[in-house]
């Protein structure tokens, strides 16, 4: 199973900003040069963090966004839900497949698929950050911010 791109981008936007040091805003056009995300599908996903009340915006000059207090400790397939349209691997219904009724596969994925949300519900945003100063040099390389470590 693969995440969309809107799902993918929406965590970045999230553990980035969930290690940006507090008090300060990061903009969209910071997260779309660092991430190398087209600025316009950078807007829609933050608009969509912005309603989910994920993270908090503060529009005009020296406006920016942060993350939402609450948010690192969100489960990653409640956020992950909000932004995938399905979890079904594959759609037997729409297809006119000679082997329908008696395949197991899209049981099987669909197995496979509950298995993955079973894991993600064990994680929260916070526990995907740094949690020591060491492990925040590392992952904070070539992001050339301040880490905030939790």
């Amino acid at each position: 199973m693969q995440l969309n791109k809107q799902t993918d981008y929406a965590l970045r936007v999230l553990l980035f900003l969930g290690t940006y040091p507090q008090g300060q805003l990061a903009t969209i056009d910071m997260i779309s040069e660092k991430f190398h995300i087209a600025r316009n599908h950078l807007i829609k996903i933050v608009s969509k963090l912005a309603k989910l009340q994920y993270i908090e915006t503060i529009k005009g000059k020296g406006g920016g966004m942060k993350i939402s207090p609450g948010t690192l400790q969100i489960k990653l397939n409640e956020i992950i839900a909000n932004f995938e349209p399905t979890f079904e691997v594959i759609d037997c219904d729409h297809n006119d497949c000679p082997i329908r009724g008696f395949c197991r596969l899209k049981r099987t994925l669909d197995l496979a698929s509950a298995a993955f949300l079973a894991v993600l519900s064990q994680y929260t945003l916070a526990q995907l950050l740094p949690q020591s100063f060491n492990e925040g040099k590392d992952w904070g390389k070539g992001l050339d911010i301040p880490i905030r470590v939790l």
